[in-house]
């Protein structure tokens, strides 16, 4: 998981989908799903040392749907609620 640092988004989390050609590929699970994933440069953005095993899974097995998204980026934030802020 990561928080945007700069730009319309900075301060909303997101799931790295992958990282391609120094790019990081990002989800939220809303308006950036796996078909279409927000492309962004990494110095923009902050690593939250958070890890959705589920996530990484299911991105493996090109399973990934906008529910399950948005469920595992609540869960970590739930686990960790100094993140929220």
């Amino acid at each position: 998981m990561v928080r945007s640092k700069a730009g319309r988004d900075h301060g909303k989390y997101y799931l790295v989908l992958q990282v391609k050609d120094g790019r990081a590929l990002l989800v939220d699970g809303r308006k950036r799903l796996a078909a279409n994933p927000k492309v962004k440069n990494p110095c923009h953005l902050q690593p939250v040392k958070l890890v959705s095993v589920d996530f990484r899974a299911k991105a493996q097995a090109k399973r990934l749907t906008p529910e399950d998204i948005r469920a595992d980026l609540a869960a970590l934030l739930r686990e960790n609620p100094e993140e929220e802020a």
